[in-house]
């Protein structure tokens, strides 16, 4: 069966970078490293390295160039509860990450993330015309999502 992972390119910084990954999820581990000869890299030097995040593979692409991520592609965080949204967004906007909007961030090695309550998703399901409108309107007046002021938007 075939699988998906993203790749992401965190050039000559994808070590460190999965050590902060594996600090910031309670549910991660490292799977793989993957060293050998790049064109223009050392034998030896890493290639890439694997790890899990949440139940999700990612490979974390080392290459010698300066080619970095950018906003065109996010990984899309979904939370339990608030204090995950608060805990996980803290985490991963510390050492020079920045705030965007609309519950998305960007985290030091310009990596764009969504940081969504689960049960955002519930009530957009649940919404009729009105409330799902109150929703969106919610929405984009936050930067970080906020649980509570999502309930009293769909609530009225």
């Amino acid at each position: 069966m075939a699988t998906l992972a993203p790749c992401i390119w965190i050039p000559e910084r994808a070590e460190e970078a999965a050590d902060f990954y594996l600090s910031a999820f309670r549910a991660a581990g490292q799977t793989a490293e993957r060293r050998g000869e790049m064109r223009m890299g050392a034998e030896g030097a890493l290639i890439a390295i694997v790890v899990d995040l949440a139940g999700q593979e990612v490979i974390l692409f080392n290459p010698p160039d300066q080619q970095a991520p950018n906003h065109a592609i996010s990984l899309f965080l979904t939370c339990r509860t608030q204090e995950e949204v608060d805990a996980l967004w803290d985490r991963l906007l510390e050492g020079g990450g920045a705030p965007v909007a609309c519950g998305w961030l960007k985290d030091r090695y310009g990596v764009s993330w969504q940081v969504v309550p689960g049960p955002l998703g519930d009530m957009m399901q649940a919404a009729d015309p009105a409330q799902a409108g109150r929703l969106m309107q919610a929405i984009q007046g936050m930067v970080k999502l906020d649980l509570p002021r999502l309930r009293q938007a769909f609530e009225g």
